[in-house]
């Protein structure tokens, strides 16, 4: 005695359903009645289903409405030309005499003593117009901390030095004293900071006060600026 019998054969087809509604019938009684030729052609098709456009959105504010009244205040003309357009929402040129990069250090290669970091904004004619300064960069909570390179820290019997190629930048580490040339790598520090400073500017007496404004706001001390004027004989 089988629980399961053989499969029975195909029943028929069922009744096929109503055709469905136009998209313009919208009172569903098959008829195309005149308020339903939306657009007045004389025809019913899909053209009667599309909508109306909707209301405009408010007009945005203008660039250099910084209060977002819609008016034109006097010191929204922020260059004074009498006109309120795009021009005032130029920011103020940056100096291109002082640039920075800072660089990630857990990006670097440890080969024993050196540190190799690749900087390919570094290139030939950089090198050749532009000075460079170091500076490591300590991340706390409490904020950040600064030290230039080349330098020495007793405290963790650890010396650094510098040196830099196209593309690369390379930091090498010895002991406080220099007797060990490969104490190994402290990982103390978060940032590699790379001030650099044109040249051509250094030798422009009237660029000194804005390269000296520019590396404060780099947070680049200002003896250091000093420094390297009495360095490359630029006072």
């Amino acid at each position: 005695m089988s629980c399961s019998g053989e499969d029975g054969g195909i029943g028929p087809q069922g009744e096929s359903g109503e055709n469905g509604y136009h998209c313009w019938d919208t009172n569903t009684n098959r008829s195309n009645d005149p308020e339903e030729d939306t657009n007045d052609d004389g025809e019913w098709n899909n053209l009667d289903c599309i909508g109306m456009d909707g209301l405009n959105g408010e007009n945005g504010i203008n660039c250099w409405d910084l209060d977002a009244d819609f008016m034109n205040d006097p010191e929204e003309d922020t260059n004074e030309d009498g006109k309120w357009d795009v021009t005032d929402c130029q920011g103020a040129d940056g100096n291109a005499d002082v640039q920075k990069i800072i660089l990630d250090l857990n990006d670097a290669d440890i080969f024993f003593s050196t540190l190799e970091l690749a900087v390919p904004q570094l290139t030939s004619e950089i090198l050749q117009e532009y000075v460079l300064l170091f500076h490591f960069e300590y991340v706390s909570i409490g904020g950040s901390s600064y030290f230039s390179i080349p330098g020495g820290l007793a405290q963790w019997d650890r010396s650094y030095n510098v040196a830099f190629a196209p593309g690369f930048v390379y930091i090498i580490v010895s002991n406080f004293d220099g007797s060990d040339t490969d104490p190994g790598w402290l990982g103390e520090w978060d940032f590699l900071h790379i001030t650099l400073i044109k040249i051509s500017a250094l030798e422009d007496k009237g660029q000194t006060a804005k390269i000296q404004k520019a590396l404060m706001e780099a947070d680049i001390v200002i003896e250091d600026h000093k420094a390297l004027s009495s360095y490359c004989g630029k006072e």
